[in-house]
């Protein structure tokens, strides 16, 4: 199987079945089907075909003059973006592997038609997305941004505001690790890591974070197996700053898998306790298996569903890293823009508040309760936090502060343009005493 063939057929798995594209990728690579010197163009090609979707999509449209079936625009779809974005190999090269695949999956009339709309493509202008008229509409061909997230963030943060965050989408995110602060420190760790072929760069955006500056995969390091460090963005390390955590308390994680928020508590709070609990089985021996790596032991990891689960205590802190649309992170998961739609959100909602409002009885008096989404829509995020606020008299919101963007203040909406990290809600509430 060529590298072409294994990309198309990821990229089918993504977006016909639903997959997570990191998970699949990481399948095949693990797999041996792509040598290693093809890993790089077979995730470059998923992701990329991935993330200008729409664009792609728009530069194709004049040249099909047929309904064309939904595996050969799939294939359409990542020819292009080869051809328009990549200039590593050659057009004609390009179209002839992708006419073979075409040939296997719907015999020679599929051949010939895919031949035609290739050449098409590579000897005519492309369209320029400056003459579509409605701005919301030109901005979601530039970005591969849905035109109803558009619609929202010019609703809520104006033209500007939203420009700003669907061009950043279309950025490569960069990649933090979470130093374990229970077995090194940022300085060791770098050094380790640098010993191995993996530099790193310190930051002063949180004091657990280092930047990756290696395209290798640093989970296949010694440190990484030896628990000194965790995969996480550092807008969801600002959920252990908010957290404001002391050592001795007892923390509920309520959403916990892969375990990174509550895992962090744990790791900064060594005579204390942390029970993690999330509603899958297999997400709860997640859990398990990244707390046994990273060497950590005062934890409870059970299987418990946030909106019903009779936990076992009282607990001095409580995080809620709710369920949310993700649409903060679709620069790591791009497939995320086409699987979400704006009637999703209703319903996400009432799954917030519902879990905001069981966990709540948990949370001792004078306890904080965290509640965080890796999103960026107003309803699930500002309006969770001050519908929740409404409905409970005896809750409160409470400042927090973070550093890296001179705030203070009970609730932020981190964009990810402002310190090229994920998109990220955080707030922070106090049970009264």
């Amino acid at each position: 199987m060529t590298v072409r063939e294994a990309a198309f057929a990821a990229y089918m798995k993504i977006m016909d079945e639903k997959a997570y594209s990191n998970i699949v990728i990481d399948e095949v690579l693990k797999s041996g089907e792509i040598s290693g010197k093809d890993a790089g163009l077979f995730t470059e090609l998923i992701y990329g075909t991935l993330s200008r979707r729409l664009t792609l999509e728009f530069y194709l449209q004049p040249f099909l003059r047929t309904k064309v079936k939904k595996w050969h625009r799939h294939l359409l779809e990542m020819a292009a973006y080869q051809m328009i974005y990549l200039d590593r190999v050659p057009a004609y090269a390009v179209i002839n592997e992708t006419v073979e695949i075409a040939k296997e999956h719907g015999g020679r009339q599929a051949g010939n038609t895919t031949n035609a709309i290739l050449r098409n493509l590579m000897r005519e202008p492309l369209r320029d997305p400056s003459e579509i008229k409605d701005p919301q509409k030109k901005l979601s061909v530039e970005t591969s941004i849905p035109k109803w997230m558009i619609s929202h963030w010019v609703t809520h943060y104006k033209t500007e505001g939203a420009e700003r965050i669907a061009q950043s989408l279309t950025e490569n995110p960069e990649m933090y690790i979470r130093v374990n602060s229970r077995q090194t420190d940022p300085e060791t760790l770098k050094e380790r890591l640098a010993l191995e072929g993996h530099p790193v760069e310190t930051t002063a955006l949180h004091p657990d974070a280092l930047i990756v500056t290696s395209g290798a995969s640093i989970m296949d390091t010694d440190a990484y197996k030896d628990g000194d460090f965790s995969i996480q963005d550092v807008s969801s390390m600002f959920v252990n700053t908010a957290l404001d955590r002391h050592d001795g308390e007892v923390i509920l994680d309520a959403c916990s898998a892969p375990g990174g928020k509550g895992l962090h508590a744990l790791e900064k709070n060594p005579s204390g306790h942390v029970d993690l609990s999330d509603i899958y089985d297999h997400k709860v021996r997640t859990i398990e298996r990244n707390a046994k790596r990273l060497k950590l032991d005062n934890f409870d990891a059970f299987k418990g569903d946030a909106t019903e689960h009779e936990y076992p205590g009282m607990y001095d802190k409580i995080i809620v890293d709710a369920p949310c649309s993700g649409l903060g992170v679709i620069k790591r998961k791009p497939e995320i823009r086409y699987e979400r739609n704006s009637s999703d959100i209703d319903s996400l909602v009432d799954l917030q508040l519902g879990i905001l409002d069981h966990v709540k009885q948990f949370l001792k008096p004078g306890g904080i309760l965290i509640y965080a989404t890796c999103t960026i829509h107003q309803m699930e995020n500002e309006n969770v936090a001050y519908t929740f606020i409404k409905s409970n008299d005896n809750f409160k919101f409470d400042d927090f502060h973070i550093p890296a963007l001179d705030f203070t203040g009970p609730h932020r909406q981190i964009l990810p343009y402002e310190l090229n990290t994920d998109g990220f809600f955080i707030a922070r509430f106090k049970k009264d005493v």
